[in-house]
């Protein structure tokens, strides 16, 4: 019995030499540094969000636009909701990491690679959920476009 517990503590441990932590260093400052500019972005989607709705809600009291600008504030803002999550993930594995390797704490590199895994999932999920809007589009979009062809035909 002893031996079987021997063997399955053997088959667990993974031994980091400084090669592999070299690169998952260098990995969590190329992160930290995409992280803050991510932040940076995800600040500026905002602005930008906020000044298009106000701008354009008070130009659109003078011109008779048929598009409300406010939708495309709104949509910048919810863009920058979406890309918060990513960045987020990808700031917490580069902390979680650096700390973890610095200190030789197993637990914060398992930490750090969670988040890196909540990372790649989100945008998983997220690419998923995009492509089926564009399949969705396209099946309504070319019966919509064969329908208006024919009903503007002389």
């Amino acid at each position: 019995m002893e031996e079987l517990e021997n063997k399955n503590n053997q088959e667990n441990f993974m031994l980091i030499n400084q090669e592999i932590k070299t690169s998952l260093l260098e990995s969590a400052r190329w992160g930290k540094f995409l992280a803050i500019v991510g932040y940076i972005s995800v600040g500026f989607l905002i602005l930008a969000g906020f000044l298009i709705m106000i701008g354009f809600s008070l130009a659109g009291r003078y011109s008779e636009t048929r598009f409300p600008m406010v939708i495309a504030g709104f949509l910048y803002i919810i863009i920058a909701i979406l890309y918060f999550f990513p960045v987020y993930y990808l700031y917490n594995f580069s902390d979680q990491m650096k700390k973890g390797l610095g200190s030789n704490n197993q637990q914060s590199v398992t930490s750090g690679f969670l988040h890196l895994k909540s990372m790649f999932k989100f945008i998983g999920i997220l690419t998923i959920v995009i492509l089926s809007i564009y399949a969705l589009i396209l099946v309504i979009a070319i019966p919509a476009a064969l329908f208006a062809r024919h009903s503007f035909a002389y």
